[in-house]
């Protein structure tokens, strides 16, 4: 997880009334006052076995088992980026020299199996993607995309200066793409690099998707599908990079399961007249769903269904609409593979839900 990316997102809670409706059905979303709430504490990763938690006031990383049980915790350095590796609470966490000016170098700092290791890099860049431990892993270094496979390291030549990265990883933990952002600040040229880390190590990558409109957020590859993030959103073909639906004005967030996308959307206006939603959509057909949401916290896909947040607390939804709001209360959330959901407390603790699909509908359990 993106760390800049997440608390920029989340610094302010906006909790907006939920307002389910689904495009195109001329239903109306209601409006309602908004309050702001401040989040202190962030899910950043998560997995069926275990979770990672930031304290945003402590400035402290804190992994913990399925069961709640403390593994570590970390300070002292900000981190960029957090990944889990094979499985959570082990992790890696990048802590470059552009988010901590008084080291002399970036680290990549690993926590497994309680022991912790540290490896220094010259550059002021770092973010590391993907890792399953300190001899394999896939990380933005300086201007370069690079990697190691316990054997040595290999480099990505760019067709120009690289501005900006982003990694993403697929909900089967197969697939990694790293997108990056060359030419002008101002109109950047993304590109999607697609890794293979079905195993311990990561190969050479391919070129996925040139030109694209924005970083990928989430993907399927065995679905040849991805949707990008940030200004003028879109579902696009990874083979190619084709467009095949445009998804709105800006997206900060999105997640991919093999049937459903959800996205955070946000629409610009005039002081509240501002609009932020979750958009669930079909992957295949032309369902897709609408409703007022919780800006930040997370979101998820599970199955047929996005999870979100809305009046603080966790909802679930179809492509077909029909928001359910639960009565967990929660400031984030992390969906897993089993289609379970961790719920993040607004005092930092974290309890585990599911997704239950019934009737066609989508709700939270116990």
């Amino acid at each position: 997880m993106r760390m800049r990316t997440r608390l920029a997102a989340v610094a302010l809670l906006i909790v907006p009334v939920l307002a389910g409706c689904s495009a195109g059905d001329g239903g109306t979303t209601e409006k309602a006052a908004e309050e702001a709430v401040e989040n202190r504490f962030l899910l950043v990763e998560g997995d069926t076995a275990g979770y990672i938690t930031f304290d945003t006031e402590k400035e402290t990383l804190a992994g913990y088992r399925a069961d709640g049980t403390r593994a570590w915790t970390h300070s002292g350095n900000f981190p960029s980026d957090i990944q889990c590796l094979t499985r959570c609470p082990d992790a890696v966490i990048s802590a470059p020299v552009s988010e901590n000016p008084g080291q002399k170098n970036s680290l990549a700092i690993w926590k497994r199996d309680g022991k912790t290791t540290v490896k220094e890099f010259p550059a002021g860049r770092l973010d590391v993607h993907w890792s399953s431990g300190p001899e394999n892993w896939v990380a933005t270094v300086g201007p370069k995309v690079t990697w190691a496979d316990g054997a040595g390291t290999g480099s990505l030549s760019l067709p120009g200066e690289l501005k900006d990265s982003m990694g993403a990883q697929s909900a089967d933990g197969r697939s990694l793409a790293v997108s990056v952002a060359t030419g002008e600040e101002s109109a950047p040229r993304w590109s999607a690099y697609l890794f293979d880390v079905s195993g311990k190590a990561a190969g050479r990558p391919r070129l996925a998707a040139d030109h694209l409109p924005g970083s990928v957020g989430c993907l399927d590859p065995a679905a040849d599908r991805a949707a990008t993030v940030g200004e003028k959103p879109a579902l696009v073909t990874l083979g190619s990079g084709r467009r095949v639906r445009d998804l709105g004005e800006f997206s900060s967030e999105c997640a991919m399961s093999r049937s459903t996308t959800v996205f955070a959307t946000y629409a610009a206006g005039q002081g509240q007249q501002d609009t932020q939603s979750v958009q669930v959509t079909g992957n295949t057909g032309n369902r897709t769903a609408r409703a007022g949401t919780s800006s930040g916290g997370g979101l998820g896909a599970a199955e047929g269904c996005g999870v979100f947040l809305s009046e603080g607390r966790l909802a679930a939804m179809p492509p077909t609409g029909g928001a359910a709001l639960s009565e967990v209360r929660a400031a984030g959330l992390r969906v897993v593979s089993d289609g379970g959901v961790y719920a993040l407390a607004p005092d930092g603790t974290v309890a585990r839900h599911r997704v239950v699909t019934a009737d066609g509908g989508c709700t939270i359990g116990s």
